[in-house]
């Protein structure tokens, strides 16, 4: 799906499910389906301009971050500057490099959101499903002249 809407997209190889299932493991949560059907096409996709990171690679690290550490760093690191914000339901799986991060929430409701650190206490909704065709930005239709 994601190869068919950006032709000139850098995409990781695709996961397996035991390496869904290690991440899974690591974090105590059971990615949600269709984030799940996302990993096992790519583990990682960047827009082909600029640094967005629509889906990070579950474990393998780069300026960014992975699911997993950036998942581990909400959960822990904004905890200290806003105790009353818990963003434990959530795993975080991209980033628009523009410090605005992209959580779906794990208890069967798949609720997207998007943090940014400058929203204080608070997340805004984003879309409904990471799978959506109207969820990814739309820059990657095609390489810049």
């Amino acid at each position: 799906m994601l190869r068919m809407m950006y032709p000139y997209g850098e995409f990781g190889a695709a996961a397996t499910g035991e390496d869904i299932a290690a991440v899974e493991t690591a974090l105590g949560v059971r990615l949600p389906e269709q984030l799940r059907a996302l990993y096992l096409e790519c583990d990682g996709f960047r827009e082909d301009r600029g640094n967005a990171k629509y889906l990070l690679s579950l474990t393998d690290e780069d300026h960014i971050g992975s699911l997993k550490s950036l998942t581990m760093f909400c959960w822990t690191e904004f905890k200290g500057t806003w105790p009353d914000l818990d963003l434990s339901p959530y795993v975080f799986f991209g980033s628009s490099s523009a410090d605005e991060l992209w959580g779906i929430r794990c208890d069967g409701t798949d609720e997207v959101i998007a943090f940014h650190h400058n929203m204080e206490p608070k997340c805004e909704s984003a879309l409904h499903s990471p799978v959506s065709a109207d969820f990814w930005p739309r820059r990657g239709q095609g390489k810049a002249q």
